[in-house]
């Protein structure tokens, strides 16, 4: 009688085999989790810088125009990876955002937009980084 105890190489192998296409499986798996939790973060980041820009902006518009300290117009401006307020004269200028890449989509030549406190004015932004972008198109205007 033969001793048929025990595991043949033809075995070992094949489960060696099912076993490397299954861990194959799993990781691919896992790798496309972790890319998709990448892009939603990152497009979640251009979101809220998104949000942050509009309230500063919205902020710096609804700004008293009575005064005769705030004039009636001013600028957006991109300038390289910043977006700037500029006052009419260019002597005023604030950071509103850095550190991505900015498109004023109804911006003319110049990457402004020139904002009148008094009419409504359109706006416009596209906002990327890491191949990932986030539009933002809105109006900016006062009720009289």
């Amino acid at each position: 009688m033969k001793n048929n105890k025990g595991i043949t190489l033809v075995e070992i192998l094949g489960a060696l085999a099912i076993l490397g296409i299954i861990v194959v499986v799993i990781m691919s798996v896992f790798s496309n989790g972790a890319n998709s939790s990448e892009r939603t973060t990152s497009r979640q980041q251009l979101q809220q810088e998104s949000n942050l820009i509009i309230e500063q902006i919205r902020s710096i518009y609804l700004k008293n125009e009575k005064k005769n300290s705030v004039p009636t117009e001013f600028k957006i401006k991109v300038k390289g990876s910043k977006l700037v307020y500029l006052d009419t004269n260019n002597a005023n200028e604030k950071i509103i955002s850095s550190g991505y890449e900015y498109t004023l989509i109804n911006g003319d030549v110049n990457k402004e937009i020139l904002f009148n406190r008094t009419k409504a004015t359109p706006f416009h932004l596209k906002i990327s980084e890491n191949n990932q972008e986030f539009n933002v198109k809105t109006t900016f205007s006062k009720l009289k």
